[in-house]
Order: structure tokens, then C-alpha cells, then sequence
């Protein structure tokens, strides 16, 4: 573990997939395994990894890769369950290694109070997940977005930093980035991106 609050750490990887779908469109997917699973959806959507991960998590070893789920991280939520959805992220992100999943962190924070726990249990110097959905109908959302962002590539140095969403105006630096479009469920069961 890492960190004041315990953190199960999840080792560093360097998979950049060609494409990425959700993990709720996962086990209908019929093509293009070597896409890489993401849970930049509603949590109720993925609440079954953590409810039972010895049934969910053997299903994603057929894909590339697959990022931790995206626990939600509100700013309204009590400090307590930011803390709960950051390790239930990097748990589940652990017990996907330990089974041979090549897993990737996804990260969340919330206001700058988050940062001292919610880049905990990541080994710098490997990919990273972030997402932009959202930034654009929320003004306010975008400083706070930013300055998580900065924090995060001065804490762990990430290799690349895949970006699910449209592409934004932040300068990220010498460090790569892959932008992912959001997909529909048509284009995910034809395998496109």
C-alpha cells in the first residue's frame, strides 16, 4: 500500500491501446479485443467489479488492456467517500494485475484538498487515464481539471496520459497524449474509434 490512507499501489504499465470502449458494452463486444476497457461512465454501471470482482474482473482478460474504474469524486461528497471511491479504484486496479490484466490507472480528483490522497498507490512513470467529459458544459470545472492535471504530471511523471474525450486546450508538456473520442455502442460492436 501507499500513502497516509493505505492505498493498494498499481504498478506501472506502458500499453497506449488503438482504441478504448466502455466497460458496459465489454461482454457483448464481438471484435477488437486489443481495444482497452474504460469505466468513464455512471457508476452504477460497474458497481458489480467491486460487488463481485472473482466473477467480473476474468472477463476483461480477453482485452488489451483495462483502466481502473472511475469511482465518482464530487465535490459535495464528504472527504470520507472520496477517500473510499479512490481505494475501491486502486483495489480493484490491483486485483486486475494480479490476475494478468495489463491495467492502466485511471485518475480522479475533486478540489486541491483531494490531492493529497487521490494520486496515492500509482508507481509513477507508466501510462495514465484521464477524462475530459463534461469540461466544456462546466465553466467552473475547468480550473480544478487543470490544476489536478498539473499536480499529477509533476507526482507521477506519466510515460503517456491517454485522454478520453475531446481534445482541450492544456499543455501537457513533453509528455505524450492519445485522445480518445467518447463512443456509441454502434461503433463499438463495428470497432470503431
Amino acid at each position: 500500500t501507499d500513502g497516509d490512507y493505505q492505498m493498494p499501489i498499481v504498478r506501472k504499465c506502458d500499453i497506449v491501446p488503438d482504441s478504448l470502449i466502455g466497460f458496459n458494452y465489454a461482454k457483448s463486444m464481438k471484435t477488437d479485443k486489443q481495444c482497452g476497457i474504460h469505466f468513464f461512465i455512471d457508476d452504477y454501471q460497474f458497481e458489480r467489479i467491486w460487488s463481485n470482482p472473482r466473477q467480473t474482473i476474468p472477463s476483461l482478460a480477453r482485452f488489451r488492456c483495462v483502466l481502473t474504474p472511475d469511482f465518482s469524486l464530487y465535490l459535495d461528497m464528504p472527504m470520507a467517500m472520496k477517500i473510499w471511491n479512490t481505494y475501491r479504484s486502486r483495489m480493484v486496479g490491483q486485483m486486475m494485475q494480479r490476475r494478468g490484466l495489463a491495467v492502466i490507472p485511471t485518475l480522479s480528483w475533486a478540489e486541491e484538498e483531494t490531492f493529497s490522497f487521490c494520486f496515492d498507490g500509482i508507481e509513477p512513470g507508466g501510462v495514465v487515464a484521464v477524462s475530459t467529459v463534461g469540461l466544456a458544459r462546466k465553466k467552473d470545472a475547468w480550473a480544478g481539471w487543470r490544476a489536478g492535471m498539473n499536480e499529477a504530471i509533476r507526482r507521477l511523471s506519466p510515460s503517456t496520459v491517454l485522454c478520453y474525450g475531446k481534445p482541450i486546450d492544456y499543455d501537457f508538456g513533453d509528455v505524450p497524449v492519445r485522445f480518445y473520442k467518447p463512443r456509441t455502442f454502434k461503433s463499438a460492436k463495428k470497432g470503431g474509434g
